[in-house]
């Protein structure tokens, strides 16, 4: 399943880039975090809790960073396990980012996943539906996060 969605934010460009290089500060914009431990600059591991459908699912997922482009890309790939068995499997994701000029940036985000186990079994409608939710629910807290820094 992959899923994508963009941004504009009210944010320079260099400002965003470094909120996307450091996990400290872009892990608490994922919805449903709930904790962090950075491995090396390009290897972490976060813990993400969501309810999808009739269950609650805790994921820990170990995401690798494989390709950085400064200030355009980083694509990461991943893989995590769910409390109850399931298996989160995360081939590619891709965020990519664009100065528009006048302070503002555009930030596109494309996700290719696998889930497996009981979640993946529930359907590809409500799988997808919840994705585009927390996708759309991350952009608006980066969104938050960078506005709010600017603004201080």
């Amino acid at each position: 399943m992959d899923f994508s969605h963009s941004i504009t934010v009210d944010a320079p460009a260099d400002r965003v880039w470094s909120l996307l290089r450091d996990p400290h500060s872009i892990a608490p914009a994922i919805p449903g975090f709930q904790a962090l431990d950075v491995i090396d600059e390009d290897n972490f591991s976060v813990q993400i809790s969501q309810r999808i459908g009739p269950f609650r699912a805790r994921f820990d997922l170990r995401m690798t960073v494989i390709e950085v482009v400064d200030l355009k890309l980083i694509r990461a790939t991943g893989q995590g396990a769910e409390a109850g068995g399931g298996l989160l499997k995360v081939p590619s994701a891709v965020v990519e980012m664009a100065s528009l000029g006048d302070g503002k940036t555009e930030l596109s985000f494309n996700i290719e996943f696998t889930l497996l186990g009981k979640l993946g079994a529930m359907g590809y409608p409500l799988v997808k539906r919840k994705a585009t939710e927390m996708a759309q629910l991350f952009g608006e807290n980066l969104r938050e996060r960078l506005e709010q820094d600017g603004s201080s």
